[in-house]
């Protein structure tokens, strides 16, 4: 027979006894039915799994973070966000703005001033071509992507609690 350990009205200890020789220190547990385990509250002769704590803003903040270090889709490719391949696309973007202020025309790979076509490596390490208006717009939807998953994360930490399932795809871009 398993006896229970109840203080403050929470399972703190299980043990195992034999119903004919019960120590006389276990004499006032109770006992619990199948599956109870420690941690599980007891009140009114009732026991329950604990309720998890709601998550916190960090837990929201680090899932966020998690997102933005994946990947995002532009033009029907896959491509790497994280804070280093976010630094690259806003340099790229940053150069490719210039270029269009230069008169860089669609369709023109070598838009930055080198002899080979201006080259973008994908998540999947396909080579994939960009003139100055595809990388201009690389970088607008990589901004765009952050701050999606930005706000995302303040809407989830404004909500009362936080949803338990807040890792679920539903609440994220």
């Amino acid at each position: 027979m398993i006896k229970a350990q109840i203080e403050n009205g929470v399972v703190v200890n299980l043990i195992e006894v034999d119903p004919q020789r019960i120590p006389a220190w276990a004499a006032t547990w109770v006992t619990p039915p199948a599956g109870t385990h420690i941690g599980f509250t007891y009140s009114g002769g009732v026991f329950a799994p604990p309720i998890p704590p709601a998550p916190t803003s960090d837990q929201v903040d680090a899932e966020r973070d998690r997102r933005l270090a994946g990947t995002m889709t532009f033009m029907g490719m896959e491509y790497d966000v994280d804070q280093k391949s976010l630094a690259r696309i806003t340099g790229a973007a940053t150069l490719a703005g210039f270029a269009l202020a230069a008169g860089a025309q669609p369709g023109n790979f070598l838009w930055h001033g080198g002899s080979e076509a201006f080259t973008w490596i994908t998540a999947d390490n396909t080579l994939v071509q960009l003139d100055a208006q595809m990388t201009f717009n690389l970088g607008k939807t990589a901004a765009a992507n952050e701050t999606l998953h930005i706000f995302a994360a303040r809407a989830l930490k404004d909500m009362s609690p936080i949803p338990a399932d807040y890792t679920a795809d539903a609440y994220w871009p």
